[in-house]
């Protein structure tokens, strides 16, 4: 069954609220980490754009939506919630939620020992209607870096809920030259690239790293 990943991207009106943002999102995974065995990720980000210094991105990852319900209506988060609801002033604009679920994904326990893992969010959108057929040669690029790339330490190709011609990825390298010097290298990725480039609409990317939180946990076993 795929997992449910959700990214929160959360725009601070100051350095100062961005702190606070990042504090009040931290116990909340602190909360996760002990108490949520189903919250197999969360992870606590910052922009290392230097024109996106105030952004924060929340990167979550639920094992089913039960996990999902529990986790919103636990104390820890409803106090976040509250925080956030009643002290407007830290936002510069409205909180974005990406809902998506796990079309392949990989995640290494070493990513959790990373000194300094570099993060990729990335937002491809597809020509109508070949969303699907663009899951072919992301399925290829996941085996290869789950089979051939040790310093890929995680990596999970997701489909939008809500946007039908888009595909999100949370990327993890053990550094910024790895991304380059080896996965953006690799025939996997040059192959998507040349089969499925021309049915792209738009790529985005927000470069990332972790101040709080986990990137992996084992999810628990099913009884299924």
């Amino acid at each position: 069954m795929p997992s449910i990943v959700v990214i929160g991207h959360l725009a601070a009106a100051s350095k100062e609220a961005k702190q606070k943002l990042i504090d009040a999102l931290t116990k909340v995974g602190h909360y996760s980490q002990a108490q949520e065995p189903g919250v197999v990720r969360y992870a606590v980000t910052v922009s290392i754009d230097p024109q996106d210094e105030l952004s924060v991105y929340a990167i979550e990852e639920y094992a089913d939506q039960a996990t999902v319900d529990a986790h919103l209506a636990s104390d820890a988060v409803q106090d976040l919630i509250k925080t956030f609801t009643t002290d407007t002033s830290l936002f510069a604009a409205p909180t974005r939620v990406y809902t998506t679920e796990t079309a392949f994904s990989f995640t290494r326990p070493e990513s959790n020992k990373a000194s300094n893992p570099f993060i990729v969010f990335a937002t491809l959108d597809y020509k109508e209607g070949t969303r699907e057929g663009a899951f072919d040669g992301w399925k290829a690029v996941t085996s290869e870096s789950q089979n051939n790339e040790p310093g890929t330490l995680a990596y999970a190709i997701l489909k939008d809920k809500e946007q039908e011609n888009t595909i999100r990825t949370i990327e993890v390298y053990e550094s910024e030259k790895y991304l380059w010097d080896v996965h953006a290298k690799s025939a996997a990725v040059t192959n998507n690239k040349a089969k499925y480039g021309d049915i792209r609409t738009n790529l985005k990317f927000a470069f990332l790293k972790v101040v709080a939180g986990y990137l992996h946990k084992e999810r628990p076993s099913s009884n299924l």
